[in-house]
């Protein structure tokens, strides 16, 4: 399944809205991750099904306080 990572806006970088593509979850973390080590902001990751996540749920998963599943779930 593909993931898509996203980043809607920056602090201070003056860079428009961010997207990359990911071919599994743990990909899709680890892009989300380089993401958010760079500045960006408001950083989400959706699949092809609809499922989504960002905010605190996915900041949790990058940190290693949760485990995100392949139906983009914090657990």
């Amino acid at each position: 399944m593909a993931y898509t990572v996203t980043s809607d806006d920056t602090v201070g970088l003056a860079i428009g809205p961010v997207s990359e593509t990911a071919n599994d979850v743990h990909e899709a973390l680890n892009k989300a991750r380089q993401m958010y080590e760079t500045g960006l902001v408001n950083v989400s990751i959706k699949d092809e099904g609809g499922h989504k996540i960002d905010g605190d749920e996915l900041l949790a998963c990058i940190t290693g306080k949760r485990t995100i599943t392949n139906d983009l779930q914090a657990r």
